[in-house]
């Protein structure tokens, strides 16, 4: 009798395609969908995927676990000072906690997504397409968590699997954010907290101006300050107990330090190790000396470390542990 995989999946091309080729490798295949009271438009398109592959679907509704754990996360987040990374809190808690939960207990020998990333004895590497690599945003999953787990995109490139599935799944990016459904964060934030008002300042102290709540600024931002100035001013800082928004140069935001905290270790290291670090989605690992206690030195500066972020240390392809960003340095 053949094993039984259960696939998150969306309705979008790679969870589609990851469900395609395990059944084509011989497994009985259950599509697994997680319906997040986000509106009907996803469920119906797993449906019709389901349908079109001929696998049984099961619908898990989450609503209330995903808006206790992700959004409610992504809220006092903000409130905090903080920049927060709903997607890979959702994978460490959602995908890769409740939902592979509920699929083992129905039955599942395996669990497998959509994901560009690589599992190999239980380590977790870049995909190899590196441009769609997701192994950032899974960095937070426990190693624990991967047992059992199949990475079906592993080896495959986003155009070819695009390509492939073009007349099947329509040609769509997946939203970043999916609980914004396109929302501007700041504006689900004023609904969800309301206005209130703080202060700009320099750092010197200086009243520059006042804004409608330290939540809505983020370390880096230039654009929408309604500063005006006679150089170009940047979020350099936020003091969330103040409600206070710090402005400064570019120089400013640049360090060589940072501290890390809630550090998931795969492989936990006694010594100080060189790795390339990833601080950001879009941000191309920088090479830096790693501390076991969180501390890592880069060797260049680098632009706009922000608190909440995950940062991932890489050692050539593979994750050897990821956290969260505390600070740019100790006070």
């Amino acid at each position: 009798m053949p094993e039984t995989v259960f696939v998150a999946i969306s309705g979008g091309v790679d969870s589609t395609y990851a469900l395609m080729s395990l059944k084509a490798k011989g497994y009985l295949v259950v599509a697994a969908f997680m319906d997040l009271g986000l509106g009907y438009e996803a469920l119906d398109e797993a449906k019709n995927v389901a349908f079109k592959i001929g696998v049984n679907l099961r619908i898990h509704r989450i609503a209330d676990v995903f808006n206790q754990e992700v959004v409610d996360y992504f809220v006092r987040s903000y409130l905090e000072g903080k920049t927060p990374n709903p997607c890979a809190i959702c994978n460490k808690r959602i995908k890769f906690g409740i939902l592979k939960q509920l699929c083992f207990e129905e039955g599942a020998d395996y669990f497998a997504t959509g994901h560009y990333a690589c599992l190999k004895e239980g380590r977790l590497f870049r995909a190899k397409d590196k441009e769609k690599d997701q192994s950032y945003f899974l960095s937070l999953v426990e190693r624990k968590s991967f047992e059992k787990v199949i990475f079906p995109l592993c080896e495959s490139f986003k155009k070819d699997v695009s390509n492939l599935l073009k007349d099947l799944v329509p040609a769509k990016e997946s939203q970043e954010i999916c609980f914004l459904k396109g929302e501007d964060y700041r504006n689900f934030l004023l609904k969800r907290v309301g206005e209130r008002p703080g202060k700009f300042v320099d750092t010197s102290g200086k009243i520059l101006g006042e804004h409608k709540g330290h939540f809505l600024f983020t370390i880096g931002q230039r654009r929408g300050l309604g500063i005006t100035a006679g150089k170009p001013l940047y979020v350099v800082k936020i003091i969330p107990e103040e409600n206070t928004v710090v402005l400064g140069s570019e120089e400013e935001l640049y360090s060589n330090y940072m501290w890390v905290e809630n550090i998931n270790w795969f492989e936990k290291k006694e010594e100080p190790f060189k790795a390339t670090v990833k601080i950001r989605h879009q941000h191309i690992p920088a090479p830096a000396l790693v501390h076991p206690d969180g501390m890592v030195e880069f060797e260049e500066p680098q632009r706009a470390i922000t608190p909440g972020q995950v940062a991932c240390f890489y050692v050539n392809d593979q994750v050897i542990g990821a956290g969260f960003i505390d600070s740019p340095q100790k006070e």
